[in-house]
């Protein structure tokens, strides 16, 4: 008999859920997840009633909820593309075919289409019409298969990994698998955070979870809504999320000083934040996120610290960060320099050395409670420091704002992080970043940082709300050869994504969205040079603009081609006011990088300059200067317009752009002309907007949805026709509702017309419309025939060839293309092609007709011979047959024109 709730509720139910929280408005999210977390008790129950072992835990439940925190089970060891190839073998799918390419390339919109960024939901559309209705796997089952992964994984055994998902995916409907796949990628994108779901779970639940790091944890103590948990401790070997400092700018770090009469300044160490946990000689080691890494430390650090604690210790937790210590050169090595202190291995010449700031607990007693300059009277004798192994992180008290800016500087003399300032008072609050410390650094002050000016190399594309291109790969010039010459190679440097705004980025996006070009593997484009870092699309370097990064440090990298990178980079400013040639060279960045060992700071705060005496900023008096808008944005004087038409009366226009023959005050005066109005800010009463191309104004019009965007071009072919021409879909840029419920009873959703004939312009653009919409496939040549049968009530005059494979006898030796060829079947060779035909430098099992000239037979018997040895015979004709078809536009029969 099964003794869990787990057992009895069905995994797609959860499934809905999900889908239903996806789905529905904001303020709506919470009480459905509250609806169901009630279900489950009174479910719970029920079942309880009757099996009174059963164990009625919800923590199979909130592990798949939020997959990210779950600490109990390993790593999964899967991403999108190993899903990918999974799905592409069990379902069978071509893998050169639409839907394999989908999976495989699910960030590139041109192939997903409007799901592009999200592996599961592109993953969904390819399984629906696949997969059955619905399952029968039970959350607990689920869970089952899911520890099976990670134990797989462990155990290096990916065979045994894909055996677990192809178990569950053959048995899940296409929602449910969609589901699985996000629970699998710890990525749920539910639209509500960790924080919401436990705090509707359970009132305390944030709070357990930030000392005990654990899910099982929360809802072993916390089963009940209503019986609260009135005091949280830290315990031992359960690792807790640590104190955090809140960032801090020195300008006004004065105001965060009022508090108490002096404070601590303590080295930021640039390392990871590590925890170690010790009773009765045991020894524990946890990382910031709750993984343990005690098997990396237990023959470097353990027996070292067990010597070095005192002898009366019993218990103890220590809060710290963990270093890397050259044994040769006596100092520290920061994880900026392509290190990892978690990697770290006996005989290495770098060993860990843990620098300790706090004590959490000591002999049994809680110290959380405490205030700091408590904590760190236990910590003071807690241990004996040891150079290079285990030492107290370096401290000093200030009482001033000035004497906190020169340890500010004296970090940037020492070329560290910063600095971090903390209350006395404070008390040790897990997860909090607002209990009274303070982060400083250098690139927390305007003005200490160095810029870099990089020029884009390439893009990436996104997921989620940032899908389609959203990071760059940047790079910088290698100095031309000839003073004064424009740069013809680029180096990379870096990647970047943060910094802009959406709005900005939009803006940069348009301006570039008509030069970007696809990566071809194995290859660099001309003039682009880059290595392990590579971008899913590249743009040439006189498309493309410069950004003004800002960053931490430079640190050593392989995977970029100047064999260093930035660490923390972010956009400060798109210079659209710099030419592409004027990027940052490969020089300027050595020179950046060795003037200051890495560091893109080296100047000193000024504290008569940077130090505010009251927290109220001083506003400077500036003399008014009036404000005036640019020539191509002022409309224009309309009493000097005389009206000569009435074939835009009383229509009132708003143009925002001009296009490339007229300028927006062309248009104004033509709109006067013939009789319409013209306002310069869009409103209830506006007819439409009108703008040459799509702009970031427009874009904020359709937001509004006030009225629709006409093109330019739509205004000036109603003028010539003097009157107001219906609009297609063609000739918007934005439609509103009630003009796309109009055009939709016309226009099917490409904006085909159905009762008007195409022309070219129309065609051109409802196969662009195919193309965006991602409904672009492949066609095979039956697949064509079978299409001009239905487009065509006799034969195609476009596939006059229609599945007919040729060879075409132009070679000097038969089926040699190598040894050269004759011109003489050129022109009816390009026929065959054109009609449909498909032509073959080999004669092989598929070939329909071989074509020869009527005066050169010199190998006709050789091809009778092969002819004669196959189970299936093709034709052997002359040129007069493929002439004589494009003449009377209808196949003509082999046989009269054979040989």
């Amino acid at each position: 008999m099964e003794y869990t709730v787990a057992s009895k509720i069905h995994f797609k139910s959860l499934c809905r859920l999900c889908e239903i929280i996806s789905d529905c408005a904001r303020n709506k999210k919470e009480e459905y997840l509250k609806k169901y977390i009630n279900y489950f008790h009174e479910y719970s129950k029920n079942l309880k009633q009757e099996s009174p072992l059963l164990d009625d835990s919800f923590y199979p439940f909130l592990r798949l909820l939020l997959p990210q925190l779950d600490r109990e089970r390993g790593a999964y060891g899967i991403k999108e593309h190993n899903l990918a190839k999974v799905y592409i073998r069990v379902l069978g799918l071509p893998k050169e075919g639409h839907d394999a390419s989908k999976l495989l390339n699910f960030r590139t919109p041109k192939t997903a289409g409007s799901g592009a960024g999200d592996f599961a939901e592109v993953a969904f559309w390819v399984l629906k019409s696949r997969c059955p209705e619905g399952g029968n796997l039970s959350v607990e089952q689920i869970n089952v298969h899911l520890d099976n992964i990670a134990l797989k994984h462990a155990a290096h055994d990916p065979r045994g990994v894909d055996a677990e998902l192809v178990a569950m995916l053959t048995s899940m409907s296409a929602a449910e698998q969609k589901w699985l796949i996000r629970m699998l990628l710890k990525d749920m994108k539910l639209g509500l955070g960790q924080s919401r779901i436990f705090h509707i779970y359970h009132p305390d639940a944030l709070e357990l979870y930030d000392v005990s790091n654990s899910l099982l944890k929360v809802c072993q103590l916390l089963r009940d809504p209503n019986i609260r948990l009135h005091e949280v401790e830290v315990s031992l070997f359960s690792p807790f999320r640590p104190m955090l400092a809140e960032r801090c700018n020195v300008q006004t770090i004065e105001e965060s000083m009022k508090k108490s009469q002096f404070y601590y300044v303590e080295t930021k160490y640039d390392g990871e934040r590590f925890q170690l946990h010790m009773e009765n000689g045991v020894f524990k080691y946890f990382s910031r996120n709750g993984y343990e890494y005690t098997d990396v430390y237990v023959t470097l650090l353990t027996s070292h610290v067990s010597k070095l604690l005192r002898a009366d210790t019993k218990n103890c937790i220590l809060d710290g960060e963990m270093m890397g210590w050259n044994k040769n050169l006596k100092c520290y090595k920061y994880k900026g320099t392509n290190f990892d202190v978690k990697c770290l291995k006996e005989g290495d010449c770098i060993r860990p050395c843990l620098c300790v700031f706090d004590v959490l607990l000591y002999n049994g007693q809680v110290l959380t409670n405490k205030p700091l300059s408590e904590r760190l009277h236990y910590l003071k004798n807690l241990f004996t420091p040891s150079e290079g192994i285990f030492m107290h992180a370096e401290r000093k008290e200030v009482t001033t704002g000035q004497e906190v800016i020169h340890e500010l500087n004296l970090a940037i003399d020492n070329r560290l992080e910063g600095i971090v300032l903390k209350d006395p008072t404070s008390i040790y609050k897990p997860n909090m970043r607002k209990g009274g410390w303070y982060k400083i650094k250098p690139e927390y002050t305007e003005g200490l940082m160095d810029h870099l000016d990089l020029i884009i190399m390439g893009g990436y594309f996104g997921e989620g709300r940032r899908k389609g291109i959203s990071h760059f790969l940047v790079g910088a010039a290698v100095p031309p050869p000839i003073e004064d010459m424009e740069p013809v190679e680029f180096h990379s440097v870096a990647r970047v994504g943060s910094g802009y705004s959406a709005d900005e980025l939009s803006e940069l996006l348009q301006k570039l969205s008509l030069h970007w070009q696809r990566v071809t593997p194995g290859q660099c484009p001309p003039a682009l040079v880059w290595t392990k870092e590579k971008p899913d699309v590249w743009i040439a370097p006189q498309n493309s603009y410069i950004l003004e990064v800002k960053a931490s440090e430079i640190v050593q990298s392989s995977s970029y081609k100047v064999d260093y990178t930035l660490r923390f980079p972010r956009v400060e400013t798109i210079r659209y006011d710099k030419k592409w040639s004027d990027c940052m060279t490969i020089i300027d960045f050595d020179s950046l990088r060795k003037e200051a060992s890495g560091k893109l700071y080296s100047r000193h705060v000024d504290a008569s300059d940077q130090l505010s005496e009251s927290p109220k900023k001083k506003v400077r008096q500036l003399k008014k200067i009036p404000i005036t808008l640019g020539e191509q944005f002022c409309g224009i004087d309309v009493s000097e317009v005389n009206v000569t038409s009435n074939s835009l009366e009383a229509k009132v226009f708003c143009v925002l752009t001009g296009c490339q023959d007229h300028t927006k005050q062309d248009i104004e005066t033509k709109i006067i002309q013939n009789g319409g109005t013209v306002v310069q800010n869009t409103g209830h009463n506006t007819f439409c907007a009108l703008a040459g191309d799509s702009t970031l104004r427009v874009r904020n019009i359709a937001k509004s949805g006030q009225c629709s965007v006409a093109r330019v071009d739509w205004l000036l072919r109603s003028i010539a026709a003097n009157m107001l021409l219906p609009w297609t879909p063609a000739d918007l840029l934005y439609a509103t509702p009630t003009v796309s419920e109009q055009l939709s009873v016309e226009f099917d959703k490409f904006g085909d017309s159905y009762t008007q004939p195409l022309t070219e312009e129309s065609l051109k653009y409802v196969l662009e419309q195919v193309e965006k919409s991602g409904c672009v496939m492949d066609l095979t040549e039956e697949m064509l025939a079978d299409l001009e049968i239905e487009l065509f009530r006799g034969p195609s005059p476009y596939g006059l060839f229609r599945l007919c494979r040729s060879y075409v006898d132009k070679y000097f030796t038969l089926n040699d293309p190598l040894s050269g060829e004759s011109k003489e079947l050129d022109i009816v060779e390009l026929d065959f092609s054109f009609y449909g035909g498909q032509v073959f430098s080999h004669i092989d099992e598929q070939t329909t007709h071989v074509i020869i000239h009527s005066q050169s037979k010199d190998r006709l018997d050789e091809i009778k011979r092969i002819n004669r040895a196959r189970v299936c015979k093709f034709y052997i004709v002359t040129e007069q047959w493929v002439q004589k078809t494009v003449e009377m536009k209808n196949r003509q029969k082999e046989n009269d024109y054979s040989l």
